[in-house]
């Protein structure tokens, strides 16, 4: 099962940063060319836009995983491991929570936006694909935290 949930999230981040390096590269370019040739490329931001959101709900998933996310460590490591494993199921079903109401609202919305055939400002991405990334991130994660739940309750904990 581990396997399996690092390939999942390791797959994304791929794609993630792909894209970011994509529009770093391009980013440079339009400096150079509004150095030079004072001209720029027009739909710059939609595509960095783009980028920008489907690298981090592209990310979401190993954060949960690997446990990256910014946490408060006050009294944990005080903490019998029994009460230790209540606080991280504890955290895992709230976090399963929020993700299904964000996956709620993402599909509400991107059905909306999927029926208008909404685009971007400049260079018309279509909507669509923002809606997408942000509901493959989130499901992934949803996946994860839900794995990671079972696993705490019925198996080892998960750690990367």
């Amino acid at each position: 099962m581990h396997r399996f949930l690092d390939l999942i999230t390791r797959v994304p981040i791929w794609i993630g940063g792909a894209l970011m390096i994509g529009v770093i590269l391009i980013t440079v370019a339009d400096v150079f060319a509004r150095k030079f040739f004072s001209t720029g490329y027009f739909g710059l931001v939609d595509v960095t836009q783009f980028a920008v959101i489907s690298f981090a709900y592209l990310a979401m998933p190993r954060a949960f995983l690997t446990g990256a996310h910014v946490a408060v460590e006050l009294y944990d490591h005080r903490l019998s491991p029994g009460a230790d494993l209540a606080l991280r199921c504890f955290a895992l079903i709230l976090s399963i929570g929020v993700l299904s109401l964000l996956l709620w609202y993402g599909w509400t919305q991107a059905s909306r936006v999927l029926r208008y055939g909404d685009v971007s400002q400049n260079v018309e991405i279509p909507m669509i694909w923002y809606w997408g990334m942000l509901m493959c991130g989130a499901a992934l994660s949803w996946l994860v935290c839900a794995a990671q739940l079972c696993l705490n309750l019925f198996a080892r904990p998960v750690r990367v």
